[in-house]
């Protein structure tokens, strides 16, 4: 069983992703043109949309990136916002033209002016993903000063050991 995602050791990226993804007029983004907008490493932005895709939804569709063919992300939050529009124009492109992932500015089926989140559901969304952080956090701690106290328990028992040998002896 593959271990559970783990909030505190990937804040950071995860508060980047959601501030970024929840505000941009993009509606949804590549890893290779989120990495590029956040300057974060490409390969620390898909693994840490892939670990929580209760946060992330990744489409079925692949499209073209400087990174090769890959996947677009969105939040749940926003896809549920959606309007319809048009064709993905980024979807429809034949290989070897140009390249819609790398515009800074989105084509008009991509564009989610409006879809953008409101800043309830984005605070909802910041206080999530924070306060599973910090009672991850607070586990290890926990588990950290449970594994003293039973060393201690343990010191203490052989201590009280030695003494009674040392007596018995006397």
């Amino acid at each position: 069983m593959a271990e559970p995602s783990r909030y505190d050791k990937q804040l950071d990226i995860l508060i980047a992703l959601i501030t970024y993804m929840a505000l941009t007029r993009w509606r949804s983004r590549s890893p290779n043109g989120l990495a590029k907008d956040l300057g974060l490493s490409e390969e620390a932005v898909t693994r840490t949309l892939d670990e929580f895709p209760g946060i992330f939804r990744k489409s079925a569709n692949f499209y073209p990136t400087d990174a090769g063919p890959q996947n677009s992300y969105t939040l749940h939050a926003r896809f549920a916002r959606r309007r319809p529009r048009g064709v993905d124009a980024a979807s429809q492109q034949p290989p070897n033209t140009q390249n819609l992932a790398l515009l800074s500015d989105p084509e008009p089926t991509q564009d989610g002016t409006g879809e953008e989140l409101d800043a309830d559901t984005l605070r909802a969304l910041l206080d999530f993903v924070t306060g599973r952080a910090e009672a991850e956090r607070a586990v290890h701690l926990h588990s950290a000063s449970q594994k003293y106290i039973l060393l201690g328990a343990v010191a203490a028992s052989l201590v009280s050991l030695l003494a009674t040998i040392i007596q018995a002896v006397r």
